[in-house]
């Protein structure tokens, strides 16, 4: 390829790559965490936290193995507690009545895998519902540390 061919090909890459950075500036989808407003409203509101939740809690209930801690759970009752939960990490109004992590899941028996199923289910129903990557990494760094609360072997 001649050497015109190749710096035009770049100049193209670098005009589009500054047209999808000025789209996502103008269009408040932040790749970055925004401190100033709250997470919870970054990422929807608790509406849109409830459904993106549920979502993915609907997806790992249903899945062959990591579904095996949902046989017998009231879906509509957990997905509203789990809901509320991550709004209320979020710094949302929600009021979560559950119990702490450790104390829900202590009789579950849940491995990494399960957990990594569900961290992976939220993350993808978040991109789905348009949340910003900012705001999809700062809440699933908030949630990180309740592996070791959750995960018992």
């Amino acid at each position: 390829m001649p050497l015109r061919s190749v710096n035009h090909l770049l100049s193209l890459r670098a005009l589009l790559a500054a047209s999808l950075a000025t789209l996502l500036w103008t269009t408040g989808c932040s790749t970055t965490y925004r401190a100033d407003v709250p997470l919870y409203k970054q990422l929807g509101g608790p509406d849109h936290i409830r459904a993106f939740t549920g979502k993915a809690l609907s997806r790992v209930a249903a899945d062959p193995v990591a579904g095996r801690s949902f046989k017998g759970i009231k879906m509509p009752f957990l997905i509203d507690s789990v809901g509320n939960y991550i709004c209320k990490v979020a710094d949302g109004p929600c009021v979560y009545e559950g119990q702490d992590m450790q104390k829900s899941h202590a009789d579950l028996n849940l491995g990494g895998s399960e957990f990594d199923v569900l961290v992976q289910a939220l993350r993808e129903e978040m991109d789905a519902a348009g949340v910003p990557n900012g705001a999809k990494n700062e809440l699933l760094r908030r949630l990180a540390p309740s592996r070791s609360e959750i995960v018992t072997h």
